[in-house]
């Protein structure tokens, strides 16, 4: 102690204090000494505490307890009214520096300058003002064991006794071990803080459950999924929700994970079937301490299903190409109805379109976010039409896979599902659509509980299905409720003017697929194309340009005796409406730009839009046909 005392004798000989100072040399302004305060803030904080403790035990002796910060300057100041008095008088004040540089040798300056607990009395002062103090100081450290401040505790020289500095010592112990836990809870907290916004950003449902089955946390996409606040399910028991609860928990606690697993929820707003995981929780013992639950909506599923597997629609009405009245006027009614719920049945030759149309009806509705399920009623086997369309529970039959499986109706949940070829349904098979359709809900095969379900129906089909009814092969019932909204698209033949536009679309398409240049055709194969019936409609067409591309512009055509066709549609007479089909393709196109400007009323950027090029490509052609704009 007697070393100690003579280095910081000798330091404030250095830092030029004398004996006779009275009050220290530096001593901070309110204003910058509220600066200090708020940077140490949570020192003030976490020490005040045990300095009302403390003061408690000595309370009524003479003694004052101050803090100070790392280099010396008071922060708090407690104790008696004699000796606070007695303090002020000499300054010893908040914003008042007892460092060494400030007030020579005294117990909190040797405490920052030596890093070590130490008692001061009397005479081991440097200030002869001080003589009349007994100060005891221990420096408070950090995590790191950075010194952040001194806690002190000042009498009467007369009161000197080593256990004051053990009182001190004791108190700065437990300021140091609630500084830690306070930087470990701010720690977790901080943790917990970005777990939470983790799960929060989760688009599927979660809860952490311990091993008594008790919810401990739930996500906000479970309260938004379910329809649920969290002060409502917090702290319940997940059985209260889950029946199959026993089951599943013998399963995690065996440390095993159920992934992809349908189960019904209930006793929640939004009851019903979701898509859940379980994941066991294993910590450093390798027990189970509880487990994972996360939870997606069968919709959501399934639209991603669909996603991956090709069930969405791409067309849209854009995408149908042609100018002839007979075709615009079915556009324009699709259009209308697009939107309704009601269901719709188009009609029309096969290879006509009836698909396009369809996926263009759902992606001009409000279910286009939705799922476009799209089954061929002809291709599916008679005695799997059921469970295709309605889905099987686990074990419905020998074969059927584990854990069941949904049907197209369940895929299509909340968007539209295209029964191609309806015509081509069994009878039986009808009578259980007809139910699903008005009823408004579906049950798998093997199944008891009725599933809710939220479809627009759009049927398709090539045959005539009134007829269909008068041979006993198709319920009037279903008709009339298929039927609701019909929709004939027209024949190819129909619609002759669209011809040229759908050749010149089929020729640069299948020029990039095929990766050739576009060929010219001959006039007289042209001419032919314009003539022919096309009793495969657009398809035959489409089909019949990929085999010229592959061909280098020579055709090759599907008939008994090609000589024979060339001169049947070569020199058809041609009717009126056919008389296009006669002139040069300048004069085809002169025509076509006059009567395309006409339809559009002068608005060019339409006709451009319409024709497929751009507005100067236009204007250059107006002004080689001598067509006047505006």
């Amino acid at each position: 102690m007697d070393d100690i005392i003579a280095r910081s004798h000798s330091r404030s000989t250095g830092f030029g204090i004398e004996h006779d100072l009275l009050f220290p040399k530096r001593i901070l302004s309110e204003e910058k000494f509220s600066v200090l305060l708020e940077k140490n803030r949570k020192l003030v904080k976490a020490t005040l505490p045990f300095i009302e403790d403390l003061y408690d035990i000595v309370k009524g002796s003479g003694f004052v307890i101050i803090l100070t910060d790392g280099n010396g300057c008071i922060l708090n100041l407690v104790g008696d009214k004699e000796t606070v008095r007695d303090a002020t008088v000499l300054n010893m004040v908040p914003g008042a520096y007892m460092a060494e540089d400030s007030v020579g040798t005294n117990a909190m300056g040797i405490a920052i300058m030596e890093n070590r607990p130490i008692q001061v009395t009397a005479q081991e002062h440097f200030l002869n003002a001080y003589y009349r103090w007994t100060c005891s100081s221990a420096p408070i450290h950090d995590n790191d064991g950075k010194v952040i401040g001194v806690l002190n505790l000042t009498g009467k020289s007369s009161l000197v006794h080593p256990h004051t500095l053990g009182l001190v010592v004791a108190a700065v112990k437990s300021i140091e071990h609630q500084l830690k836990n306070s930087v470990l809870n701010a720690e977790l907290n901080e943790t917990s803080s970005y777990l939470d916004a983790i799960i929060n950003s989760m688009s599927f449902a979660i809860f952490s459950v311990d091993t008594d089955g008790i919810i401990k946390r739930v996500n906000n996409t479970a309260c938004y999924l379910f329809g649920i606040d969290k002060k409502d399910i917090l702290n319940k028991n997940i059985s209260n929700y889950l029946g199959k609860w026993d089951v599943i928990w013998r399963t995690i606690s065996r440390s095993e994970k159920m992934l992809d697993e349908e189960v019904s929820v209930e006793n929640i707003p939004l009851k019903g079937t979701y898509m859940m995981n379980a994941m066991p929780i294993v910590m450093d013992d390798f027990n189970v301490h509880g487990c994972v639950l996360t939870f997606r909506d069968m919709k959501r599923v399934y639209k991603i299903v669909s996603k991956y597997t090709g069930m969405s629609a791409h067309y849209v009405f854009d995408d149908i190409i042609g100018r002839s009245s007979s075709l615009l006027s079915v556009v324009d009614f699709a259009k209308q109805v697009a939107n309704s719920p009601s269901t719709i049945l188009i009609t029309g030759e096969s290879g006509t379109g009836k698909e396009v149309f369809a996926q263009a009806i759902h992606n001009a509705s409000s279910r286009h976010d939705a799922g476009f399920v799209a089954v061929n009623c002809g291709a599916i086997p008679e005695t799997l039409f059921e469970s295709e369309l309605f889905g099987y529970e686990d074990g419905a039959f020998t074969g059927a896979k584990k854990g069941g499986r949904p049907g197209k109706f369940e895929l299509a949940n909340g968007g539209t599902l295209f029964l191609d070829e309806v015509g081509e349904m069994p009878l039986e098979m009808q009578v259980k659509l007809l139910r699903a359709l008005q009823e408004g809900e579906i049950t798998r095969v093997g199944g008891s509980s009725p599933i809710k379900l939220d479809v627009r129906i759009i049927a398709a089909t090539n045959k005539d299905l009134k007829e269909l009814v008068d041979q006993n092969k198709f319920r009037l019932d279903l008709y009339y409720r298929l039927s609701v909204i019909p929709l004939k698209i027209p024949a190819l033949r129909e619609r002759r003017e669209d011809i040229p536009l759908l050749i010149k679309y089929f020729m640069n398409l299948k020029a990039i697929k095929l990766n050739k240049d576009v060929p010219n055709l001959e006039p007289e194969t042209y001419q032919m194309l314009l003539r022919y019936d096309w009793p495969g409609n657009i398809r035959e067409l489409e089909n019949f340009i990929e085999k010229t591309i592959n061909l280098n512009g020579k055709i090759l055509l599907d008939v008994k005796d090609e000589q024979e066709f060339r001169i049947k549609y070569l020199y058809k007479p041609v009717k009126d409406t056919e008389r296009v089909s006669l002139k040069s393709l300048s004069e085809i196109e002169r025509d076509t730009i006059r009567k395309t400007m006409d339809l559009c009323k002068g608005n060019m950027s339409k006709v451009a839009r319409i024709l497929e090029i751009s507005r100067n490509t236009l204007y250059l052609k107006c002004k080689k046909y001598d067509i006047e704009y505006k």
